[in-house]
């Protein structure tokens, strides 16, 4: 073990001990790090240099100038410091994203009207998007590999307000968990149609449910999918309408596990992604098993949202990756 992975294994151990997880943190002299700058190191080594001149030269006006910089090192000091202490950081639920794109974590930050220029960047990160400042809320990213829970890590909070000779930062865990869906794999599977009796099997009953089968226009509702608008008409002037899908004999299709043709687990739960994002625009009615876990056919976000979240979670405990 390098010196540099055993002082950070110690830092962290540190810092989680004294700094604890938390959705809500108040910075204070507790939680916060202050440090001069390589600018600032440089401006506290002219001081001195000045000092010396004017002690060895016995020139007042050097060292006038010499006490006047440093003074304005110290009042730099206790500035940077207050500009990030009494800051609050609220942090706010995640929306779910599919594996291998950005998640944007939302934090909600209490300051004063004369605090601000703060820097904020996952401890982690190295190739991150950069953080969306507006007002008081803030959206940091922060990329997910793979599907499950997902635990950023860490949050840098850093400023050199207000002349950059001191940086002030913190590394705060804001407790935050987001939900990541398999990656979708599009897939040349051929949907499972079950009746109205659901001991049938599937492998012998197989058939191509007609969801690619137009039924008509209905009236486009907000949230629906802008791959389903009548764009067509649209251009046309009729308004706004998206494209309805009907299914053969109004059966319910079940998507399930077993029938995938992937190699592996994770390209099988990216196929049935894949097909629920389908199914989802067609307005379909499905159902979806895995193993022995069952979700009943239905239609709409809901069942969406509850097929992905069942796919992002199959067979993995409720623990951050």
């Amino acid at each position: 073990m390098t010196i540099r992975k055993w002082f950070k294994q110690r830092f962290d151990k540190w810092l989680k001990k004294n700094i604890p997880p938390n959705g809500k943190i108040t910075l204070t002299r507790n939680n916060l790090f202050i440090l001069p700058t390589w600018f600032g190191a440089a401006y506290l080594v002219t001081c001195f240099t000045l000092f010396l001149l004017g002690t060895n030269y016995q020139n007042n006006l050097i060292l006038f100038l010499s006490f006047l910089l440093s003074s304005i090192f110290v009042s730099c000091l206790l500035a940077s410091h207050k500009n990030m202490s009494g800051l609050t950081l609220n942090a706010a639920s995640p929306e779910p994203q599919f594996a291998e794109q950005y998640i944007a974590f939302p934090l909600k930050i209490e300051h004063r009207p004369e605090q601000g220029q703060f820097i904020f960047a996952f401890q982690q990160d190295g190739d991150g998007l950069d953080a969306l400042i507006k007002d008081q809320q803030v959206l940091i990213y922060r990329q997910a590999l793979r599907r499950g829970y997902f635990n950023p890590g860490r949050l840098t909070i850093s400023s050199v307000f207000p002349l950059g000779l001191f940086r002030v930062w913190t590394h705060v865990d804001l407790n935050w968990q987001g939900l990541v869906y398999p990656k979708p794999i599009e897939s040349a599977v051929v949907l499972d149609s079950d009746g109205a009796d659901k001991q049938t099997d599937l492998g012998r009953s197989r058939t191509q449910a007609g969801f690619d089968e137009f039924a008509g226009l209905k009236t486009y509702q907000i949230g629906e999918s802008l791959k389903s608008v009548a764009w067509k008409q649209l251009a046309q002037g009729r308004g706004w309408h998206s494209k309805a899908f009907e299914q053969a004999q109004g059966s319910a299709v079940w998507l399930n596990l077993n029938a995938q043709t992937g190699r592996d687990l994770e390209t099988k739960l990216g196929q049935l992604t894949a097909q629920v994002l389908t199914l989802d625009e067609q307005n379909a009615l499905y159902g979806l098993r895995l193993g022995t876990q069952e979700i009943a056919p239905a239609q709409g976000a809901q069942q969406r949202l509850t097929c992905l979240a069942a796919l992002a979670t199959y067979g993995i405990n409720r623990a951050v990756v």
